[in-house]
């Protein structure tokens, strides 16, 4: 089979280097009963590359009652990496219609590229599955009500990747924000450094192992087998947000959580790539409108200075600074200031906290929910305002122009 051509039921062709995993398919099965308060929690993971396998490692930890009994990804490699964290009891699969048809699988954990996201959740809970889905939730802004929609309807528990919202340092934050204590906020700054990228990418051109091609592409335009599209899907508008929606859920999200205020109106970006050759870009900085303030975020992975993410709420009675790690400040956490910035040097904090940002009390809270049936941190509802506040700022640097949003955050229009 040429290089052109390909298989409508499957196409296998040289695996993937990174982590890509299968695509959607019609819902299946009915809504399961609720898991007891003292039984194991049997779970499936779809998509198998380094986050995969990091939540699978964590649930394992955090939980012992938690065991997994498939794993599933479109990559041969990747799959046989996650067997070994199951000590090689589980099943594996290429295809996540397989997984969820396992009647012992309590829950999934899904960490694949975005396009996959929506489809494959909306499976999981007509299977029966609670979910814990990685960001962004959607790829569109249109999937996001479909996915409340039937999420709802299903009772299933669904946790969103959103770790910031179980982390302590956010949680008494946001509680010090709620009482007033930075007056009214104005103006919010954001920003993600990381100096990752620093020199142009060269293409990968050839992969070691199966790599099912046709299911990786889902929904997404059909095209002949592409290894590097297939190792570095972050980078390309078919399969994923970039580090626009990669990133900046998790900065917008935390923004919009404190704030309160719903989801922005309007939004302009710019942006490129240095690297040469990819779509989605590395560098870029936007401005966003809400309701009674505006937020300024900048994302460089060309720079190690101030490397990290922080955010800075600028109020009339005080300023907060949230992040890790912020070398201006300390290590991580988060400080308040009650004077002006004037006398930057000499500024001392009136409330601080140093602690970081583990991805253990998001999982232990979706864990506790599935026993409890009670709402996670980061529900369905989450997933979709904070992937739409990334929506409209690619809809604005794609088009490069200004773009807006509907007051009910169900379209966007440039």
């Amino acid at each position: 089979m040429g290089q052109g051509t390909m298989d409508r039921r499957r196409f296998l062709r040289q695996g993937a280097s990174a982590g890509v995993t299968l695509a959607a398919a019609a819902s299946l099965g009915k809504p399961r009963k609720a898991v007891a308060a003292n039984d194991k929690i049997t779970m499936g993971l779809i998509g198998c590359g380094g986050r995969g396998r990091s939540l699978m490692r964590k649930c394992l930890t955090v939980a012992p009652a938690v065991e997994f009994a498939a794993v599933c990804d479109v990559y041969e490699e990747r799959r046989n990496l996650a067997l070994k964290d199951t000590e090689a009891k589980g099943k594996t699969f290429d295809d996540h219609r397989r997984l969820l048809d396992m009647k012992e699988i309590n829950a999934v954990v899904i960490a694949t590229p975005d396009h996959h996201h929506v489809p494959q959740m909306l499976d999981a809970v007509s299977a029966g599955k609670d979910v814990y889905v990685e960001k962004p939730m959607t790829y569109r802004v249109e999937e996001g009500v479909r996915a409340i929609k039937a999420v709802r309807q299903s009772k299933q528990i669904v946790q969103v990747g959103m770790q910031r919202r179980s982390a302590p340092m956010c949680i008494e934050a946001k509680k010090l924000v709620d009482e007033g204590i930075l007056g009214e906020v104005t103006l919010v700054r954001a920003q993600w450094f990381w100096p990752s990228v620093l020199a142009p990418v060269k293409k990968v051109t050839k992969l070691a192992g199966d790599f099912n091609w046709d299911i990786f592409l889902g929904q997404a335009p059909k095209r002949p087998f592409d290894p590097d599209r297939a190792a570095r899907w972050v980078w390309y508008w078919d399969y994923s947000g970039g580090m626009v929606a990669g990133q900046g859920v998790h900065l917008l999200d935390l923004i919009q959580w404190f704030m309160g205020k719903g989801t922005p109106r309007s939004a302009v970006m710019m942006g490129g790539s240095q690297i040469g050759g990819y779509e989605c870009p590395e560098m870029f900085s936007g401005t966003y409108e809400y309701d009674g303030f505006f937020v300024s975020w900048i994302l460089s992975y060309h720079n190690s200075f101030d490397n990290g993410w922080k955010i800075t709420f600028h109020g009339t009675k005080g300023t907060l600074v949230i992040g890790e790690p912020i070398p201006a400040e300390g290590e991580r956490g988060y400080w308040i200031y009650k004077e002006p910035w004037r006398d930057v040097e000499n500024r001392k904090p009136i409330r601080r906290s140093e602690e970081g940002l583990p991805d253990e009390p998001h999982i232990q809270n979706w864990i506790d929910c599935i026993r409890t049936r009670k709402q996670p941190n980061a529900p369905v509802e989450v997933g979709h305002t904070s992937s739409a506040a990334c929506h409209i700022g690619i809809a604005a640097l794609r088009n490069k122009t200004v773009a807006h949003m509907d007051k009910d955050c169900t379209k966007i229009t440039v």
